[in-house]
């Protein structure tokens, strides 16, 4: 049956509202291109981290799944073309598929002065199922595991998910999500250093700081998913997804290095979520800039999209004279075209531009009707006393392109940003949702 010219109308006057709604989102996307779609075999599936990049461009990061019979995740390289326009190749550095030396590598990678490559798997290991740190050297394929953790005990942590930090002496730290001496289930998670040996065939374990259970003081937190950053002082920062004190739901946390080597860190938290209009529950670590502010996300917050409890921000901490911190927030998020809940760290240019993904919001159909993600840009205000701009990206719209995308972005060659998505690509993973994929967007 044919339909009625007021029916057509109204169907019109709806598409017009809609384009109206998200004109400046559809005209800000800018230039994407799939580098590369995992095939549901040895080459890796679900990426769930984002990439590093070598000088020569070639770009590295892991998958979840995949890898062989096991199906426990890879170490990957993906090579650029010779000629513009051609394809990217990958290359499989290395398949988890002995357990105890780790599987479902969930985070990213980190380089050293050398171009080795440190990383965690989430499980697997020796002791306990807890997960690994690990070496590998691109060039021979050699890898090696560093520390097994012992989350069955309270002397060690255990189910790393963020990615690791290292300094300039080739100390790495991270943090995980159980294990300790906190009361949760499990044990809360700890901040943990690993020291190589003068030789480096050797290296040490030291829990830099127990996350204790939710309660009233300050630095009752419970665990962290995300990593942790170092200023130039050596101290570390990262952020907590729950607690941070009264009627807190997350918090910024310092651990200051002591003033002797081998003494004590001391925790203090530098801001508590405690505000829902200022956002609540971040996920992902921090970024620093040259001055010494703090940019972060939350995942949640600050109005009633997203389930009714905000689709989270971007905010900004400033020192303060006398030690204490300025919160502000950037920019909100309104799970609509500029995306929404947000769970990567973001990443900064040398104009003070941040870069960061979301994994729902933007205008693409599908993703349980929240959108399936999008890449942004949020630009700093002149004269410093406006207003940032977010510009999306990169809308992800499923399918082939791929979607809902995790992990930070890195920054190439000529500008380009490289991330990767968990789901889309090749629909032969996971219920058809597709294998994920190795994405470009140009700003």
């Amino acid at each position: 049956m044919s339909r009625s010219k007021y029916q057509l109308t109204a169907h019109y006057l709806l598409t017009a509202l809609v384009l109206f709604l998200f004109a400046p989102y559809l005209l800000a996307a800018g230039a994407e291109k799939v580098l590369y779609r995992f095939q549901a075999g040895n080459d890796g599936t679900e990426p769930k981290s984002g990439l590093i990049a070598d000088a020569s461009g070639n770009l590295y990061g892991t998958t979840f799944y995949g890898g062989g019979p096991e199906d426990v995740g890879t170490i990957f390289q993906l090579t650029p073309p010779t000629s513009p326009g051609g394809a990217w190749t990958e290359t499989l550095l290395h398949s988890f598929s002995d357990l105890l030396g780790g599987w479902d590598p969930w985070a990213g990678l980190v380089f050293d002065k050398s171009a080795n490559i440190y990383g965690t798997a989430w499980l697997g290991g020796t002791s306990g199922d807890c997960g690994v740190v690990f070496k590998l050297v691109p060039a021979t394929g050699t890898y090696t595991v560093l520390h097994n953790f012992a989350c069955d005990t309270t002397n060690d942590g255990g189910e790393p998910r963020a990615d690791l930090t290292i300094d300039g002496a080739g100390n790495l730290y991270g943090t995980t999500t159980v294990g300790g001496t906190g009361a949760c289930v499990g044990g809360c998670g700890v901040v943990f250093e690993l020291s190589p040996s003068p030789s480096g065939d050797t290296w040490t374990e030291r829990v830099l700081y127990n996350f204790p259970a939710i309660g009233s003081g300050e630095d009752a937190a419970g665990g962290t998913g995300g990593n942790v950053i170092l200023d130039g002082r050596g101290n570390l920062y990262g952020t907590t997804f729950v607690g941070g004190g009264p009627n807190s739901s997350g918090a910024v946390f310092e651990l200051k290095r002591p003033a002797q080597p081998g003494g004590t860190w001391t925790y203090h938290v530098i801001h508590s979520f405690s505000d829902p209009s200022e956002g609540f529950n971040p996920m992902a670590g921090l970024t620093f800039d040259r001055a010494g502010n703090l940019y972060g996300t939350t995942q949640l917050g600050a109005g009633w999209g997203c389930y009714g409890v905000g689709c989270g921000v971007i905010f900004k901490l400033t020192p303060q004279l006398g030690g204490t911190w300025s919160y502000t927030v950037l920019y909100t998020f309104s799970g609509l075209g500029d995306g929404g809940l947000p769970q990567a760290s973001l990443t900064l240019d040398a104009n003070g531009s941040l870069y960061g993904t979301t994994q729902n919001g933007g205008v693409g159909t599908g993703c349980s009707g929240l959108g399936c993600g999008v890449a942004f840009r949020l630009t700093p205000p002149q004269p410093p006393s406006g207003t940032w701009t977010e510009t999306v990206l990169h809308t992800f719209r499923g399918g082939s392109e791929g979607y809902v995308p995790w992990g930070k972005l890195v920054i190439g060659k000529a500008g380009w940003l490289y991330g990767a998505t968990e789901f889309g690509g090749i629909p032969t993973c996971d219920s058809n949702f597709g294998c994920g994929t190795v994405f470009a967007v140009h700003p």
